[in-house]
């Protein structure tokens, strides 16, 4: 880990990407803990899981709709991309998919009003599709721009693809979760014994 670069705060800025990682967990397409996720969700599931992610922001957001589902399966699959291109150290091409979702919708940079104050990115009346692609995207450029960046992970175990971010003293971490770790020491156990 760069000595130079600040621990995570807890900000506001941390928070939507957590939830943004949430949301490609939740509904981006791939592998999750050795098995094909194909999340085949309703329009409805939809909108509830992308509530459910970017939930406690603020009063003033609007809601995800189910009639945006397409949109908000877009958003899951666009910022995925990113998370792939940033596990892999892939920056230059993060930085080219981060800056064509910040010019698809207008930004509207204003700090809440109530403690705690904070910098929101984009316009509450937006529809929250449009909305948190903006805050998604200046949220993580902003974690790019202070060489955060390396916080964010893939999962290495076979079969998974889930993104994480890794709040290790050293940004050590390799997978999503303890399943996956444990499936990979017992794989890796597996091998030994063959040989």
């Amino acid at each position: 880990m760069d000595a130079t670069r600040t621990p995570l705060s807890g900000s506001h800025r941390d928070r939507v990407v957590l939830a943004a990682i949430e949301l490609v967990n939740a509904l981006a397409p791939g592998h999750e803990h050795g098995h094909v996720f194909a999340p085949g969700l309703s329009p409805v599931d939809v909108a509830n899981t992308a509530n459910a992610a970017f939930a406690g922001f603020s009063d003033n957001q609007s809601d995800f709709e189910p009639s945006d589902a397409r949109e908000t399966l877009a958003l899951a699959l666009s910022l995925q991309r990113i998370f792939f291109a940033l596990g892999s150290q892939r920056v230059p091409e993060a930085i080219a998919l981060l800056n064509m979702l910040l010019g698809k919708y207008p930004s509207a940079l204003h700090l809440s009003v109530d403690e705690p104050w904070s910098l929101h990115y984009h316009d509450h009346t937006l529809p929250a599709h449009a909305g948190w692609t903006t805050g998604s995207a200046a949220a993580l450029a902003s974690f790019v721009s202070s060489g955060h960046w390396a916080y964010l992970g893939t999962c290495e175990a076979i079969a998974c693809d889930r993104v994480f971010l890794d709040v290790t003293r050293n940004t050590s971490r390799r997978f999503c979760s303890v399943r996956c770790q444990n499936r990979e020491k017992v794989r890796a156990f597996r091998r030994r014994r063959e040989y």
